[in-house]
């Protein structure tokens, strides 16, 4: 997880920025030039990301691509995925595949080389729920490539029907996915575990049983801002050393635009006010990278 810590180190900021583009909330000028056909969906979401990147790069110590909302647009989209990955990186940050696959070894290891290996990702989210075998594939390929990526292991997620599932045996799941975490990982130069863990901002209380269970991971915490996680949620989550977290937010950055007072307003400079007042408020609250 190198990549990831050291560059939250040299930004002075946990944010990870989550490009989840929905055509549907575009801004109006691109809304505006896809309905006049002058831009495909696919080179809207383009535009709409590389100005968003551009616009946080000095907030952020990483990016998300919600893998999703690309495959929805097809081979175009799966296009500007792969460049907006390449943009990430030409800024300066290291971006993770929030890709959330889980499969038998062979069929994970597929996955692996495609997303960190062809489309260039640092890192990775994988849903531990079949095993081991659906979690080493990518993290061999990590280590293999050695460029600082890992694995973001889903442990416990921010969404509402999560604790039906993730809550519900004895041990909770969680805790078992966390055991897993902590066998599988290998620890780098800045002590980190390459396998890290998607623990919510939004379950505060069981993000501090994960971190009993895991000292030495670093969380991807999501939920904050639109799900209703905030500062407070995320400190719960930091270490023994008072960091170990990255922060993401993607409605709340990407839809800034839409809280703006004129119509039409600059998304790209209402996406860095809303990263600059994310990075502060976490900041506030002792959250340090």
């Amino acid at each position: 997880m190198e990549a990831f810590v050291s560059s939250a180190r040299r930004k002075g900021s946990a944010v990870v920025v989550g490009l989840d583009p929905d055509p549907r909330h575009l801004p109006p000028e691109l809304l505006g030039r896809e309905r006049e056909r002058a831009l495909t969906e696919a080179e809207a979401v383009r535009e709409f990301c590389l100005g968003v990147l551009e616009a946080v790069e000095s907030e952020a110590a990483a990016v998300k691509l919600q893998l999703a909302y690309f495959e929805r647009l097809g081979p175009e989209g799966m296009r500007v995925y792969a460049h907006l990955i390449e943009a990430s990186h030409a800024l300066g940050l290291p971006t993770i595949a929030d890709a959330k696959r889980g499969d038998v070894g062979h069929v994970a290891a597929a996955y692996a080389e495609a997303h960190l290996s062809v489309y260039d990702a640092t890192g990775v989210t994988v849903n531990p729920y079949m095993g081991a075998d659906a979690v080493e594939p990518f993290l061999e390929e990590a280590r293999r490539l050695g460029r600082g990526g890992g694995v973001f292991v889903l442990v416990a997620t921010s969404n509402s029907s999560a604790p039906d599932v993730q809550d519900s045996s004895t041990p909770p799941l969680y805790e078992t996915a966390s055991r897993l975490v902590a066998s599988l990982g290998e620890a780098g130069e800045t002590g980190y575990l390459d396998a890290g863990a998607v623990v919510g901002a939004t379950r505060p209380e069981v993000g501090r049983r994960v971190r009993e269970l895991l000292p030495e991971a670093l969380f991807l915490a999501p939920g904050y801002g639109a799900q209703k996680g905030d500062a407070s949620g995320v400190k719960a989550l930091l270490d023994p050393r008072g960091a170990g977290v990255l922060v993401n937010s993607s409605r709340g950055i990407l839809r800034a635009f839409e809280g703006q007072t004129s119509p039409g307003g600059d998304y790209r400079s209402a996406a860095r006010e809303a990263a600059r007042r994310m990075r502060e408020d976490l900041e506030a609250a002792g959250v340090r990278a």
